[in-house]
């Protein structure tokens, strides 16, 4: 089998492959409309009610909007892929840690994604008499997932131009049409089995991993101040807009699986078919960016075997009940991925001048190394009550890796300084 994807993995993007920052756009958004987004949109809905959740979708999609016109802009700079972005931060062995531990994430998340979409189309498929295996839909999803990821981003460029525009009708449709229910009313109730500041962590975390993989796709944009806006923006605006439309018929059902919520508004079968997009959509960016985090760690490893192996995983990982701790894992990502992405961001205008090739010199940088694990323990810590900053434990853990890796850098300065002039 030829590799039919090379995407520059481990090099930087060429001037003839580069695109406008509109694309680029619209490949972020079509990862925000997606099963996980919805689950997680349900659940703080129906817990804070549909002003408190609306509060917490904006708050959570303003850090990640932040957060994300910083990795696009550096990722459109340096026209290097996260995964070597992480490699200049943290050294060459260290950033084998993290590419591995996001390699795995992304898997997880593609078989979350997997899973949930088989189980929409056994739902749906069966109120019409078709009965299939579970196993069986899982795995024809997964198949068109594999196939759209082994065109390399050019295949995600062409799908998400298609694709956006056909989701976010739908979302808008079906929010519109539970506000005509008679129980329309119960949008307003709060549960409370989730605080606001845990709310925000998982908002957060759901889209998190794909802030600190932007510079993916990012470094195929050709103008960094166009990328950064087109990425910060697509959080700012299209996802806390996707979260507060998928929330209104999940809680006015009282529904967090979205297909029965679908089922329940009379439109089971569009249901389905926004399930297969979104799922389709975002599973190939997890896909794909997992591949490149895997061909730093193994880069005798072909990026076509690399990215099929994933998909084998991921598709082992739908047959785990993943769901069941679903959420608890958004929060963890919340704190414990950030302060990846912010330390790269940080490294790179420390050492603008330096990054005009991907080749790293050392094997590790232990002030990245222990800024984040520090900061990643602060914020779990925060999320516990055992002690906060800010009140956000995702704030928390960048605040926390950010203000570290800043101090030790500058200490680090007026040593070296400080024994030049000494030699001197």
């Amino acid at each position: 089998m030829s590799d039919y994807i090379n995407d520059f993995s481990q090099e930087r993007v060429p001037d003839s492959q580069l695109v406008s920052s509109k694309h680029i756009a619209l490949v972020i958004a079509g990862g925000t409309i997606a099963i996980p987004a919805f689950l997680m949109a349900a659940y703080i809905g129906r817990s804070l009610g549909f002003f408190g959740a609306i509060f917490a979708f904006i708050f959570g999609s303003l850090i990640l909007g932040i957060m994300n016109a910083c990795t696009s802009w550096v990722g459109s700079f340096t026209r290097l892929s996260a995964s070597k972005l992480t490699e200049n931060a943290f050294g060459y062995k260290g950033a084998k840690v993290i590419n591995t531990l996001m390699a795995f994430t992304l898997a997880g998340w593609y078989g979350v994604n997997c899973k949930m979409f088989g189980e929409a189309a056994n739902t749906v498929l069966t109120s019409f008499g078709i009965i299939l295996p579970l196993y069986l839909y899982i795995i024809m999803g997964s198949g068109l997932m594999l196939w759209v990821s082994l065109k390399g981003f050019k295949g995600i460029d062409k799908l998400a131009l298609w694709l956006v525009p056909l989701m976010l009708v739908f979302i808008f449709y079906a929010a519109n049409k539970a506000l005509t229910m008679s129980n329309a009313s119960i949008l307003w109730g709060i549960n409370n089995s989730i605080s606001f500041t845990s709310a925000i962590s998982a908002v957060v975390g759901a889209y998190i991993v794909g802030v600190v993989i932007q510079p993916d796709y990012s470094r195929f944009a050709a103008n960094p101040e166009g990328a950064a806006i087109g990425a910060g923006s697509a959080l700012l605006i299209v996802f806390p807009l996707v979260l507060i439309f998928t929330s209104i018929p999940a809680i006015i059902t009282q529904q967090s699986d979205l297909i029965l919520v679908m089922v329940g508004l009379g439109i089971g079968v569009p249901a389905f078919l926004l399930l297969l997009l979104s799922s389709w959509s975002s599973n190939v960016l997890c896909l794909y960016s997992s591949s490149l985090s895997v061909n730093t760690v193994v880069p005798k490893l072909s990026l076509t075997h690399i990215t099929i192996l994933i998909g084998v995983l991921g598709t082992v990982i739908a047959f785990v009940d993943v769901q069941k701790y679903f959420v608890d894992f958004l929060i963890l990502l919340g704190v414990t991925i950030p302060p990846i992405g912010a330390i790269y961001c940080l490294n790179f205008l420390f050492n603008k001048d330096k990054f005009t090739t991907a080749k790293i010199i050392e094997n590790y940088h232990f002030s990245a190394i222990f800024s984040w694990l520090t900061g990643g323990v602060l914020g779990f810590l925060s999320y516990h009550n055992y002690i906060s900053i800010t009140g956000v434990p995702t704030l928390d853990s960048i605040f926390i890796s950010l203000a570290l890796y800043f101090i030790i850098h500058q200490l680090r300065y007026k040593y070296k300084r400080t024994v030049e002039n000494y030699n001197i």
